[in-house]
């Protein structure tokens, strides 16, 4: 590696050292609670970098919201809830996405609750929590429009209604509603899987394989 490149390299770690601290120290700002959270001062303090360093890298406040919550998908690893609705059979498709949702939820219930609480009371959340429930809905539809294809859904529910409904329990906010009372996470699955089930499935569906979620 010649000169040039080495302090290529060199730059690029700084820079992502720096990133690094920047979140984490943003990340727990937020998970302290929402009410005075992600000064970027605070932030910048915290991580041993001036704020217009923050403003640098990630261009206003909104930025660093929008930052953190994509690092944080990344962390608790989305791609498996990608892999589960990519299960060829719909109904398999429901239950293991709704338990691996749990489990992403399980890994940051502070954090996430800390994002939609300021999301509706200050603007530059709202990209985190849109970063966090990107493409739920419209997964939820196509899941919808799969398990009617299938033979799976109740009769008498659309495929706009069961939308709906997957929509709302597979919602944080569902989550928290469960969580936030002391159930353990698999507890908590096992409901919301049971609401699901019961509000759009028809009710003569087997059982999940004891081996399978």
């Amino acid at each position: 590696m010649d000169k040039r490149q080495y302090v290529q390299t060199a730059r690029a770690a700084a820079a992502a050292e720096t990133r690094r601290r920047i979140l984490a120290a943003a990340r727990a700002t937020l998970e302290r609670g929402p009410l005075g959270a992600l000064r970027v001062d605070e932030v910048a303090r915290a991580a041993g970098v001036s704020r217009s360093t923050v403003y640098l890298l990630y261009s206003s406040r909104a930025g660093l919201f929008d930052a953190l919550a994509r690092h944080l998908r990344e962390e608790a690893g989305f791609e498996r809830l990608v892999a589960a609705f990519r299960l060829p059979d719909a109904l398999d498709a429901l239950r293991t996405a709704q338990r691996v949702a749990v489990e992403l939820y399980a890994a940051l219930p502070e954090l996430a609750r800390a994002m939609f609480t300021l999301a509706a009371i200050d603007p530059d959340a709202v990209a985190a929590v849109t970063a966090i429930e990107d493409g739920r809905r419209p997964g939820q539809a196509a899941l919808a429009r799969r398990l009617a294809e299938q033979g799976y859904l109740r009769p008498g529910v659309s495929v706009e209604e069961a939308t709906d409904i997957l929509t709302v329990v597979t919602s944080f906010q569902a989550f928290d509603e469960l969580y936030g009372r002391g159930l353990l996470a698999g507890v908590v699955a096992d409901r919301l899987v049971a609401i699901a089930e019961r509000s759009v499935c028809r009710p003569d569906l087997p059982d999940p394989p004891a081996d399978r979620p």
